[in-house]
C-alpha cells in the first residue's frame, strides 16, 4: 500500500496462487460461497483482483456461475465467536437442561 514494488509484487503473486487453489476447490466441491478468514482475509482484501482473475481463468463455468467470495462479517473475531458458540451449543439449544 505504501509503494514498495517488491512487496506489491509478492502480494499479487500470492493472490494469484490463492486464486489458483480456490479455483481447484471450487471445481471439486462446487460451493456457493468461499469465505476468506484469518490471514487469508488480509490477502484477499489486498489481492482480490488477482484472486478473482485466476478463479475466472481456471474454474469451470458451471461452478463459477454461483460462487461468491466473501470475508467474515465478524472480522478477526470470527474464529473466537465460533469457538464460543460451539462451547455453549448445548446450553443455547436447551437452557433448562444444563445438568
Amino acid at each position: 500500500d505504501r509503494g514498495d514494488a517488491r512487496a506489491g509484487a509478492a502480494v499479487r503473486q500470492a493472490g494469484d496462487w490463492l486464486g489458483f487453489g480456490v479455483a481447484n476447490l471450487v471445481n471439486i466441491f462446487n460451493p456457493e460461497m468461499v469465505i476468506f478468514g484469518g490471514t487469508m482475509r488480509d490477502l484477499y482484501l489486498a489481492a482480490a483482483a488477482q484472486i478473482r482473475s485466476r478463479l475466472n481463468a481456471n474454474a469451470l463455468t458451471a461452478c463459477l456461475e454461483h460462487v461468491r467470495l466473501r470475508t467474515p462479517k465478524l472480522g478477526d473475531d470470527a474464529a473466537l465467536v465460533g469457538a464460543a458458540e460451539l462451547a455453549f451449543e448445548r446450553l443455547l439449544a436447551d437452557p433448562l437442561d444444563i445438568g
